[in-house]
């Protein structure tokens, strides 16, 4: 059974209303006042706040109504671009660190379990690979020295510096060293991975409270689990009566969570989200777009977005051979293996159609929404020689035993990637006089 992801069904009930208003024309005021509620029941649903659901939708049906809407020729597309605009507006831009030239400090907030530890080490990662930083993460909840160990360990593994104070009892002292430690070895972010608990109590608000007041304007970001809804902003609020919470970061961005706290976010605390978790590796934390978000949700796609993945996945030059071959029809499984470890970076088809207009709604076969499957369809295409790979004609029944022995999977997989492959040959003969190259994916 296929798993839903995130902001799936608000995307399908967003896109049902549109198709509904496409159908009619010229629309009549009872045919918006329809519509605005069928909207306003899919926010709800989504769990987004019901005060800013009342907000938005009174926004987009008072905007809807005006002449301009009522006696266009595309109605549902301006109602489409007035949703587009609310949405964005209460939801935020997308907004960038607070990062200067001297040293910075990020104080890491939230309650236990939320993800705040492997975020912080996803934050550092994020700094040195993408940003060019030179990060420290400094584990700071003494009361709990396993989240030392863990937070040390994910440095370790992955080339980022750390700070280890367990044995400081002093916070002042503690909080001192971190600043004296960045001056004299080169730092300029400090990741301040802070007490989690299973419930907001006074000592620990009074110790964050020091903590946010030691640092001169610190990037206070608050770790939430986007599966508990509407219960994160409760939390937030809380957090809030001794913080000043600069930002939010939701985990499990990956889950089939309805996602409402996400748009919910801004309205209820005033900050904007700045990163998203999208998986458990240490490169799947990513900045939220606001705008990109929107736009995906009500149907536009997310060209920008999609190119950067691309760019990410894979070089000009291995695109320009791939698009080569494609329209030359010398296309091969070579070709193929490429193209789906690329796939495999991007996040498989299915995040890839949902990027794109009108295509946000497709549904992908599992093959390619499942990585697994991806890394077998690989592996498959890595057990074939080099000439079976260039000559995919002369894998005959007993070639694919051998292939599907040598991968361990059935014969049946086997033949449905080299059926897959022909689909992409029958495609390529169809688009030769397409300059695919600029997609470099």
């Amino acid at each position: 059974m296929r798993r839903h992801t995130i902001f799936e069904s608000l995307k399908e009930s967003i896109n049902t209303v549109l198709k509904k208003l496409r159908s009619k024309g010229h629309l009549s005021e009872a045919d918006i006042k329809a519509a605005i509620k069928e909207i306003r029941l899919a926010l709800l649903e989504a769990d987004v706040n019901y005060k800013l659901v009342k907000e938005i939708t009174e926004k987009v049906e008072t905007e809807a109504k005006s002449s301009k809407v009522l006696e266009s020729f595309t109605p549902a597309e301006q109602i489409l671009s007035i949703l587009y605009s609310v949405l964005v507006d209460y939801v935020g831009h997308s907004e960038k660190l607070k990062l200067h030239g001297g040293k910075n400090f990020i104080i890491l907030v939230g309650l236990q379990g939320n993800g705040k530890t492997t975020t912080a080490a996803k934050l550092g990662y994020y700094l040195k690979k993408k940003l060019n930083y030179n990060p420290i993460l400094v584990p700071f909840d003494f009361k709990r020295p396993a989240s030392f160990d863990q937070l040390i360990q994910l440095g370790k593994s992955n080339d980022i510096a750390y700070l280890d104070l367990r044995n400081e009892e002093n916070m002042r002292i503690a909080l001192s060293k971190i600043d004296s430690y960045m001056e004299k070895n080169g730092f300029n972010v400090a990741i301040i991975d802070t007490a989690g608990r299973k419930e907001i109590d006074t000592p620990l608000m009074e110790e964050l409270k020091l903590i946010n007041n030691y640092f001169e304007d610190p990037e206070t970001l608050m770790v939430m689990d986007v599966t508990l809804g509407q219960t994160s902003l409760d939390i937030v609020k809380g957090f809030k009566e001794y913080l000043k919470i600069t930002g939010g970061i939701f985990t499990k961005f990956d889950s089939s969570a309805k996602g409402g706290s996400v748009l919910s976010f801004k309205y209820v605390t005033g900050s904007p989200v700045k990163f998203v978790g999208t998986g458990e590796k240490i490169q799947d934390l990513e900045p939220f777009d606001g705008d990109a978000l929107i736009s995906r949700l009500v149907g536009r796609g997310d060209l920008k977005g999609l190119f950067e993945k691309a760019q990410e996945a894979i070089s000009l030059e291995e695109s320009e051979k791939i698009a080569k071959d494609f329209q030359s029809g010398n296309f091969d499984l070579n070709d193929l293996k490429m193209q789906l470890e690329s796939l495999l970076k991007m996040g498989g088809l299915s995040k890839v159609f949902s990027m794109l207009p009108n295509f946000s709604n497709l549904k992908i076969p599992k093959e390619y929404m499942d990585e697994k499957a991806l890394r077998r369809m690989i592996a498959i295409i890595n057990a074939m020689t080099k000439e079976e790979r260039a000559h995919p004609e002369i894998i005959n029944a007993s070639r694919k035993e051998r292939i599907a022995k040598g991968t361990h999977v059935s014969k049946a997989e086997v033949n449905q990637l080299l059926k897959n492959f022909e689909n992409f040959k029958k495609l390529s003969k169809n688009l030769k006089n397409l300059d695919i190259s600029k997609f470099r994916f």
